[in-house]
């Protein structure tokens, strides 16, 4: 079946807007890694080195949650991570006692929570639509908008669907309220979706979730082994 599916194209935010801009980005990026490369040899600017390191995973989990519009699962693991690896940095430099208080343990047992509730969320939320709507109809997806950027046209970044079925003698025609990333549906395939029984226009996408890919647990798991590992040692 050919997919029908409407494009959206948008012009890139920002810099990449033109070859100025792309250049004095990556000309910027190339001088953050030698400045990292520098301050890693200097024992008593490490902790700057460090906050830097903490800084690029923060501001890169910022710029692709803008990007995804909506899909925030793996930007804010980016986010966290830079917020910790910071938070280490900062402490260890001008909060000692606090960072000794809290010791190896503490910096596990934050990392274990943070990669335990990316890891249990995906169940969480489904358990959670499954409980709050207890009606499930089978939708035929409509069509699939994309959303592509200047820079690559060929590729879609994110997408949103659109369902169309039948409840109770009438028709309905709904669509997710933000694109998100990942493998998307081709226009004609069947969905299950849990609607609201007195407002079935409100939704959730069971089979989003079922489609998960193995790929998008490796993160967390990492994460959560780090924290036990800092636990344990």
């Amino acid at each position: 079946m050919r997919d029908d599916d409407d494009n959206i194209y948008e012009e890139n935010d920002g810099l990449f807007k033109t070859w100025t801009g792309t250049l004095l980005f990556v000309g910027g990026f190339i001088g953050y890694l030698a400045a990292l490369m520098i301050l890693s040899q200097i024992p008593s600017l490490q902790w700057l080195m460090i906050t830097l390191v903490g800084l690029l995973f923060f501001a890169t989990g910022l710029f692709f949650l803008k990007m995804s519009k909506g899909s925030f699962f793996a930007p804010m693991i980016g986010i966290l991570v830079g917020v910790v690896i910071m938070y280490l940095a900062l402490s260890g430099k001008f909060f000692p006692n606090l960072s000794d208080a809290i010791g190896n343990k503490g910096i596990g047992t934050i990392l274990t929570t943070i990669g335990l509730i990316f890891l249990v969320y995906p169940f969480a939320i489904t358990e959670y639509y499954k409980a709050r709507y207890k009606t499930s109809v089978v939708a035929t997806v409509s069509r699939v908008d994309h959303h592509f950027s200047r820079a690559d046209r060929h590729h879609a970044h994110t997408f949103r669907s659109v369902y169309e079925f039948t409840y109770s003698g009438r028709e309905y025609e709904v669509m997710d309220k933000v694109y998100v990333s990942g493998r998307h549906p081709m226009t004609g395939d069947t969905r299950e979706l849990l609607i609201d029984e007195d407002n079935p226009e409100h939704f959730f996408d069971i089979d989003r979730m079922k489609g998960r890919s193995i790929t998008s647990y490796i993160v967390p798991v990492i994460i959560v082994g780090l924290g036990i590992y800092l636990i344990v040692a």
